[in-house]
């Protein structure tokens, strides 16, 4: 697996969302941005994201995850 796989297995749960990963061998960093994080709390926004690819964790595709979850405003207000 590499960070395109993850982001390909991740868009289709957030079709409006922004996916970026990257990957050191097993180990990766993902940000997902999407609105459907509004109001959830961050330990809520990664076990989402963590729901999706708990198959990988089992298999050892995935040996590490650094989530960062976010809203487009959320985002957004990183870019200013």
């Amino acid at each position: 697996m590499n960070a395109q796989d993850l982001i390909d297995l991740l868009q289709p749960h957030f079709p409006n969302g922004i996916i970026q990963a990257a990957n050191q061998g097993n180990k990766f960093d993902v940000r997902v941005v999407d609105d459907s994080f509004d109001g959830k709390r961050p330990v809520a926004r990664q076990q989402a994201v963590l729901a999706l690819v708990n198959d990988k964790f089992a298999s050892g595709e995935i040996h590490a995850l650094n989530i960062q979850a976010l809203t487009h405003a959320q985002w957004q207000a990183m870019q200013a």
